[in-house]
């Protein structure tokens, strides 16, 4: 689906333009390995974070200073990295797949399509592998990315500058809002704000049901466009985009440090410099996730664009290392993956505790339903990670052969 572009600038230009993309600037088969690479790690860490909610989960949160140890505290921040990341490429591989089709019009219809299947899919199948019911309806990181999506495939059709000046405001200043008075000013329609900007739950009518927004969609779009416009680096010689992706991943990693240490705006935490340098560096790199902060965001894109452009070097040198191999295999099918580790995560769980504790457990809904003797064990949940990964590898990488080998279009929306 990566595709690079080369002797393009006429590519640029027209997207600039807002008109159709010449497909013939097109070079089939030359497939951007770097971002799979990328991607594939962050499914891995995804599926930890996972992993830990139900073979670990434990009366306190792991980013709790007041509780936390450093193991459960970095198991839980590594995988931070996953969602601002992950919808970074998607923005990202939305321009390199809008290079291989013929018009802005076929991108846009690709985006709507996939942007709403998204949101079904989450709603619906993804909620039933975490709950094994639908008491409750949570809008998580899916549902995140299928707005997204749907807001891309209209910005689509602006300039580049035009995009970064609709979107990357609610990045920098969304953090200025006061949560408590725009509820009030949104009133009876005031979930509309918790949908736009602050996680909370409220009935669904005059139903039983619940809706749970874990992921308000600010800023989460605005991330989705800003890896759109930087996907038009891939229409430059790799030794140009990898030097501006250091670049940009630099220069955030530096402003993230800056901001954090003068304890200025962009997260609601306030940085606490205590006599325990552990402790101070927890709270350093204890940003707000819910939702993104600037400095949460800053932290996490910064170190992943320096990634990239690392990964991109090694993988046009011509090196190959068996864990890059692997991790691609993974990055070429994330939907996939993701559709299958959450209801096997939460079936082995219940099969574990059935034959340990004498009872299958749901830890997804917390500790009423701990059996008794439970303890949170972070080793477990390694070990369980560990085997999860490995069981799903083989699948994922038939599933991705097929999809390669295969004609139909249906299989693009896995």
């Amino acid at each position: 689906m990566n595709n690079v572009a080369v002797n393009n600038g006429s590519i640029t230009k027209s997207l600039n333009k807002g008109n159709s993309i010449n497909a013939g600037a097109n070079q089939p088969g030359n497939r951007l390995v770097a971002i799979d690479i990328l991607r594939g790690l962050i499914i891995v860490l995804m599926a930890l974070d996972h992993t830990r909610d139900f073979w670990g989960a434990a009366g306190f949160s792991p980013t709790d200073l007041s509780q936390t140890s450093p193991s459960w505290f970095f198991t839980r921040w590594v995988t931070h990295l996953c969602a601002p990341l992950f919808v970074f490429l998607t923005g990202m591989s939305a321009f390199l797949y809008g290079q291989k089709v013929r018009s802005k019009r076929e991108l846009r219809n690709f985006l709507l399509s996939r942007g709403i299947w998204l949101i079904l899919l989450e709603i619906t199948l993804v909620n039933i592998s975490w709950q094994f019911g639908m008491n409750l309806m949570f809008i998580q990181v899916i549902w995140a990315i299928g707005f997204s999506m749907l807001v891309l495939a209209i910005l689509i059709y602006l300039p580049n500058h035009w995009i970064l000046i609709l979107t990357v405001p609610f990045i920098l200043l969304h953090n200025l809002f006061n949560d408590a008075e725009m509820a009030r000013l949104f009133g009876e329609s005031n979930w509309l704000w918790s949908v736009l900007h602050q996680r909370n739950a409220f009935r669904l009518f005059d139903t039983q049901f619940y809706l749970v927004v874990t992921y308000p969609l600010l800023p989460w779009f605005s991330v989705m466009a800003l890896g759109y416009v930087v996907g038009h680096l891939f229409n430059k010689k790799p030794i140009e985009r990898q030097r501006a992706l250091l670049l940009m991943g630099v220069s955030f990693s530096l402003v993230f440090i800056l901001l954090r240490a003068s304890g200025g705006y962009g997260d609601p935490s306030i940085w606490q410099n205590n006599s325990d340098s552990i402790l101070s560096w927890l709270s350093f790199l204890n940003t707000t996730k819910y939702p993104a902060s600037l400095q949460f965001l800053l932290m996490t894109l910064g170190p992943g664009l320096v990634l990239l452009a690392l990964l991109d070097r090694i993988e046009r040198s011509g090196r190959t290392y068996r864990l890059f191999r692997w991790l691609k295999v993974f990055g070429a099918v994330p939907l996939f993956f993701y559709l299958l580790h959450v209801p096997i995560i939460n079936i082995s769980a219940h099969i574990y505790t059935y034959f340990r504790y004498g009872e299958a457990v749901n830890f997804f809904y917390g500790q009423s339903v701990w059996p008794e003797g439970y303890t949170p064990n972070l080793l477990l949940v390694y070990v369980a990670w560990c085997i999860l990964v490995g069981l799903l590898y083989y699948p994922c990488k038939r599933f991705g052969e097929i999809k390669r080998e295969s004609e139909s279009r249906l299989l693009s929306y896995l």
